[in-house]
């Protein structure tokens, strides 16, 4: 019999709802998933408490961690285990099903980086939402661990700050997210060097500082090309309130320079695309990739990237030095630094033979870290660790 487990997680949310589709269509072996959508649905089996949740995101939710939003759901089957990915939830009938959770980061990150909270306020939000959340019964990956039996984040650097802001080092694993392994591809010297750069969120991904780079890395190198995949770079990043990475002067003069640049056939720009067009078109077409984000909780895209052998040029934020190894699979700068990333980009134009062998290089280490085999290995032993506290417990 597979082992029936209730996911729970994010739509419509970049990267977690990737990391749960991935989930659904790349289970562990023996696992069969049933899936309970997004805000306001339940699955066969586990019933939505609407009215419980819309209560908790209209009411509790703003006060207390601005994160991804609150579930509220009812478990009317038996399930083997449930996982619920990046939501605080509140589960009605658990009663000894073991329970895991996991996260991308952490949401210390999404208030610290994005939002500007300080220490002060941190400190000040989570002792506050920690006792909410013990009293009204909704489990955390990092507040109230008490009824999870297990749970995972993507990364070293992400478990360690889970554990600096109270999360239960004894609970709390490092499942590396897992990716489609495209077949391998042999890049030659050819006459133009094309940068890739893939970013939802323009602003906050270093789109900016590419453009910059990039406008100056054209007139020292003819070969150098660059294709932006994106959002409207003219649309201010969407936590501006809190948040802006780039002044509306810099804003105007990058884009009359992305205009002169795509005049001339050196940048092409393109709307956000479908991963199979991404993956069969653009990234294959890439020489390097280029994605120097300023605040970052994992970066899927810098693996896809290393799965085409492509050299990353990223910075030194979040879990990107945990994926991206500088001068072996790529070069890290700092973020916000425009110096350094023309320099960067420089050094792989200039040298293409040594920019190919670190392609290969960063194959090798997608195949050692981020294959989907070596994911479903992960969650399954995550899971039997769960489902084996449940045993002992009995």
């Amino acid at each position: 019999m597979p082992l029936r487990v209730l996911l729970i997680g994010p739509r419509g949310h970049g990267g977690e709802e990737v990391y749960v589709r991935t989930l659904t269509e790349n289970p562990p072996a023996g696992v069969e998933y049933v899936s309970a959508g997004g805000f306001h649905q339940g699955a066969p089996g586990a019933r939505c408490r609407v009215a419980e949740e819309v209560l908790l995101n209209r009411l509790i939710h703003p006060w207390l961690i601005p994160d991804i939003g609150f579930r509220a759901l009812s478990l009317e089957e038996r399930f083997d285990l449930v996982h619920v990915h990046a939501h605080p939830a509140r589960l009605a009938g658990l009663r000894d099903t073991p329970l895991v959770m996991s996260e991308g980061s952490s949401s210390a990150v999404y208030l610290r980086d994005y939002l500007n909270w300080d220490e002060a306020a941190l400190t000040r939000g989570y002792s506050r939402a920690r006792r909410v959340y013990a009293r009204l019964g909704i489990h955390d990956r990092l507040l109230n661990l008490r009824r999870v039996s297990r749970a995972y984040v993507f990364s070293r650097w992400a478990r360690d700050i889970n554990v600096r802001w109270g999360a239960d080092p004894d609970k709390l694993d490092v499942v590396y997210p897992g990716f489609p392994t495209p077949p391998e591809m042999a890049r030659e010297k050819k006459d133009e060097f094309v940068f890739l750069f893939v970013g939802t969120d323009f602003e906050r991904k270093g789109g900016f500082e590419v453009l910059e780079a990039f406008a100056d890395l054209a007139s020292r190198q003819p070969s150098a090309r660059l294709i932006v995949v994106s959002s409207d770079p003219r649309i201010p990043n969407p936590d501006r309130a809190h948040h802006s990475w780039v002044s509306a002067r810099r804003r105007e003069s990058a884009l009359k320079a992305l205009e002169a640049l795509e005049a001339k056939g050196l940048v092409q720009r393109l709307p956000l695309v479908d991963r199979p067009r991404l993956f069969q078109s653009l990234y294959p077409r890439a020489d390097a990739f280029v994605m120097p984000s300023h605040a970052e909780g994992f970066g899927f895209t810098n693996v896809e990237a290393l799965s085409f052998g492509l050299p990353v040029i990223s910075s030194r934020v979040g879990a990107i030095p945990e994926v991206v190894e500088d001068g072996v699979t790529g070069l890290l700068v700092p973020a916000g630094n425009v110096a350094a990333l023309m320099a960067a980009m420089e050094a792989l134009v200039a040298n293409a033979a040594a920019a190919r062998t670190m392609g290969r290089a960063a194959r090798a280490a997608f195949l050692q870290r981020f294959t989907l085999e070596r994911f479903r290995a992960g969650v399954a032993r995550v899971y039997k660790e769960a489902l084996a506290t449940r045993c002992a417990a009995s």
